[in-house]
Formats: C-alpha cells, structure tokens, sequence
C-alpha cells in the first residue's frame, strides 16, 4: 500500500473535517495523524477518555478550547497539548474563526474507522443515539463520561 493518503482522504463530521495524514493501516497500527478543521461554533467531541490511546492536539490556526480533566484551556497557533491515556478530555471550537489543528493518536487503534462510524451517524444524524454512539466508541477504545450533547453542540 502507498504510505501517503490521497490529500482529499477523509471525512466531514458536522463542521469538522478530518484530513487523513498518517493512516493506521500505513503505520502498522503505531500512530494516527490527522488534519483536523473546525468550522466556528463547532463541537469537536464531547467529554471522554481512553485506555490505552495517548492523544495529542497541536494548534495551527485559530483557538481551539479543550476541556482536560476539570478545567477549560484556550489553545492559540503553536499551542500544542497531550493528553494521556485516562485523561478525561473534550474540544469544541467557541470562537468565531476556523480552528485547524494536527490530531495524534498513539497507538492509531483503526481511529480512521472511528470517523468513518461518526460521520455516518452525523449523516443520520444520530449522534445524540446513546446505544450507536456507546457500540462506536467501545469499538476504538473511547469511554463517554458525560452523555452524548457534546458531540453535536459546543458546550
């Protein structure tokens, strides 16, 4: 398999729109890397945390506001933030430009699957569905800690 995606792989999820840079299956599972755009006054994804992924969010345009364990944190460009495995954590773009950011995870664990699942609930839109949205994110080691609001309204 050719290691670089097609520049326009990828999907849109609402106002967010995931540009596959570093594909799993490219990777053997090791990292993820993603080109992430967040139209203004769009949710990223609600609170949540995972087992066994390390995730990490370099800012390249606008401000992207995280929610990391009990406290809101404004991440301008050249901000960069890691979130650890366990970590409670949310994003959302509250600001009236576009946010475009670098998404990591480490290991991958097939997230491009997990965006492929969101974006075909955000089509149906279901993405308030509790038993859809818990069967996707148990699939790609993701654990919903406070409903489902947050994935499709900023908060």
């Amino acid at each position: 398999m050719d290691p670089t995606p097609d520049p326009g792989t990828g999907v849109t999820i609402g106002g967010m729109q995931v540009r596959y840079l570093a594909r799993s299956d490219a990777t053997d599972d090791a990292i993820g890397i993603y080109g992430m755009t967040l139209a203004p006054h769009s949710p990223g994804a609600g609170l949540h945390r995972h087992a066994r992924l390390t995730e990490a969010f370099e800012v390249h345009q606008g401000e992207l506001t995280l929610r990391l364990n009990d406290r809101d944190v404004t991440v301008g460009p050249g901000g960069f933030v890691l979130v650890r495995p366990g970590e409670p954590h949310a994003f959302a773009n509250r600001g009236d430009e576009p946010v475009r950011f670098t998404l990591t995870f480490t290991p991958a664990l097939r997230r491009e699957g997990f965006f492929e699942g969101l974006a075909a609930l955000a089509a149906e839109d279901r993405l308030r569905d509790e038993h859809a949205m818990r069967a996707l994110m148990a699939a790609y080691d993701q654990e919903p800690l406070a409903g489902f609001a947050g994935w499709s309204e900023v908060g």
